[in-house]
């Protein structure tokens, strides 16, 4: 797979403190509310817990055994908090998410199908041997991305991911969104990457002059520019300014023809990403990644998955993980920011 990333620039990339806030105990269904009876006693924990009825890999009955609560805050629109804990199912890892009144389990190193699309169909097509060709060459017309070191300070070090679920992304069921792209992503970053500082998560939806950008039009890097500039404008009216440890992200639906089929775009080592439900399970953690300096060339493929800052392999499905490299790059990018905000 040809990918071509530029110094400065525009990475068109396909594949790319925890609240006090509680479920809500009211219409909770009967596994979530066995799992919070459990998980009130005290963790570890271990028992049997069925499956929903939506459970991405079909009904059944899981042997479970939950460990810790993570503790990265991720905030939906609607103002509720997902809880995610890490722990197995069966002889795999995985990853629990309490979110509203349902549970949501993500079983690591497993190949699932999404059963319920929201958007899209999310997994690989029929298996293929290559990737899908989804970079593209930014012209060399395009603006100098903004340095960490001309940012304003965060007055607190906090690692600050936005993503704003745009209008016709047709997201409108969290807890499936956060199964999908969000739990595992979270495991990966506080077990694995240890940035050495809290992480946040904020998804906002319904913003006008947002999340109803027409990222259509013009030419794929230029709204990707004009995208930051409207994210920030909100970020401000929230009283948060900018820095190179806040990171926003447009979540759409279909790919644009500008993108050039690709599945994601992100400008490196700044603050702005976009990728599309059209791709794949690791499009979140990839656009991301390369904000945060993590690079293609130290992806990896761990037959049958590949990891985050892969490109999207048909036949292949996502190890929800960074490589080892890539891990280092993301901490020592996290680390060289702290320090530059210190300063």
């Amino acid at each position: 797979m040809p990918f071509v990333t530029r110094k400065l620039t525009l990475v068109l990339a396909a594949s790319l403190t925890a609240t006090a806030w509680q479920a809500p105990i009211l219409a909770q269904t009967p596994a979530a509310s066995l799992f919070d009876a459990h998980v009130a006693a005290g963790l570890p924990k271990s028992f049997a817990l069925p499956r929903e009825t939506d459970d991405e890999r079909g009904p059944g009955v899981d042997q479970v055994v939950i460990k810790e609560r993570l503790d990265t805050d991720v905030v939906y629109p609607d103002g509720s908090h997902a809880m995610t804990y890490t722990g197995t199912a069966g002889s795999h890892e995985a990853v629990f998410t309490r979110l509203g009144e349902t549970l949501r389990i993500s079983v690591l190193g497993q190949s699932v199908e999404a059963r319920t699309t929201i958007a899209q169909y999310r997994s690989a097509p029929a298996p293929a041997p290559t990737p899908v060709p989804d970079d593209a060459i930014v012209p060399s017309s395009t603006p100098s991305a903004r340095t960490p070191a001309t940012l304003a300070k965060n007055s607190v070090a906090e690692l600050r991911f936005w993503i704003f679920l745009h209008d016709d992304a047709g997201e409108s069921n969290y807890a499936k969104f956060h199964n999908w792209y969000i739990a595992w992503w979270v495991r990966d970053m506080e077990r694995s990457v240890k940035p050495g500082i809290p992480i946040k998560v904020v998804i906002k939806d319904r913003l006008p002059g947002v999340t109803d950008f027409d990222y259509r039009q013009g030419r794929a890097d230029e709204s990707l520019y004009a995208f930051r500039n409207a994210a920030d404008r909100y970020l401000y009216t929230q009283g948060i300014v900018s820095s190179a440890l806040t990171k926003v992200m447009l979540f759409v639906g279909d790919r644009p023809d500008n993108w050039k089929g690709a599945y994601g775009l992100a400008l490196a080592r700044d603050t702005v990403a976009m990728a599309s439900g059209t791709g794949p399970r690791h499009g979140v953690a990839h656009e991301f990644g390369h904000t945060l300096n993590a690079l293609h060339e130290h992806a990896e493929t761990r037959f049958p998955c590949v990891t985050n800052m892969s490109a999207y392999v048909p036949g292949l499905f996502s190890c929800q993980i960074h490589s080892g490299q890539n891990d280092v790059q993301i901490r020592e990018y996290v680390q060289q920011a702290v320090a530059r905000d210190a300063n």
